[in-house]
């Protein structure tokens, strides 16, 4: 657990200081440009570390062949919809700018999260892993949070929020064996929050977190038990 808090700590030092250097830049034809730049730069280091250390396919950053398991994203993209139904706003620029730069941002935090912490974390068993990879998620919104200033009720939502669909996505990457449907579940949610017209009700939020929790812990109950199985049981912790 000592590494994957390490790891964690360590990307967002990588992140806070591409955001000084080039956090800041803007266009036109791109407004988040700066944004991109800062997670296209921590998705490379992320991804160029996981090959460094060997880890490319224990950290699920391969790509395999879909499978009946897809199915399984199904619900996290009915939550998705849901915060798409007011619509959708802003110029053309704007939202290719904003879908872009949360691409590079479901990169940047899934091969984190569900790539690299997911897999020093896998010793623990499925299920510990997972709650560890969602609080450390949520602990990096707080990272953020701080280091950005933002209001301290927002972050304390956002951590309770992120730690909660950390938590249900990392189940989900059990299944799936590779992060890259959670890359593109991850854009979305982001693309789509950020260009609704409003936020969600808070109570919807609250619902959408117990949902992604106990979604999670279904998926987990629903791994297979036998030894030769590549995916860690409970029992392998013990």
């Amino acid at each position: 657990m000592v590494v994957a808090a390490e790891l964690t700590l360590a990307w967002h030092v990588v992140l806070f200081a591409l955001a000084e250097l080039v956090g800041g830049l803007s266009a036109s034809w791109f407004p988040d440009l700066g944004s991109a730049l800062v997670n296209v730069g921590a998705a490379a280091a992320t991804l160029a570390f996981a090959a460094s250390m060997g880890w490319w396919r224990d950290a699920a950053l391969g790509w395999p062949r879909p499978n009946r398991s897809w199915w399984y994203c199904l619900p996290v993209v009915a939550v998705t919809v849901s915060y798409a139904t007011p619509g959708l706003t802003g110029p053309t620029n704007a939202f290719i700018s904003t879908a872009v730069t949360m691409l590079a941002v479901g990169v940047a935090e899934e091969s984190l999260s569900r790539g690299i912490n997911q897999h020093v974390l896998a010793s623990l068993g499925a299920t510990r892993a997972a709650v560890w990879v969602g609080v450390l998620f949520g602990l990096g919104h707080a990272l953020s949070g701080l280091w950005f200033e933002r209001p301290w009720d927002d972050t304390v939502a956002q951590v309770i929020s992120t730690t909660a669909y950390g938590f249900g996505l990392a189940a989900l990457r059990w299944h799936l064996g590779t992060i890259w449907p959670l890359v593109v579940l991850h854009a979305s949610d982001n693309l789509v929050q950020l260009r609704s017209p409003g936020a969600a009700p808070l109570w919807w939020q609250a619902a959408v977190a117990l949902f992604f929790v106990g979604y999670g812990w279904w998926l987990i109950r629903r791994l297979p038990r036998r030894p030769a199985d590549p995916v860690p049981s409970d029992d392998d912790s013990r």
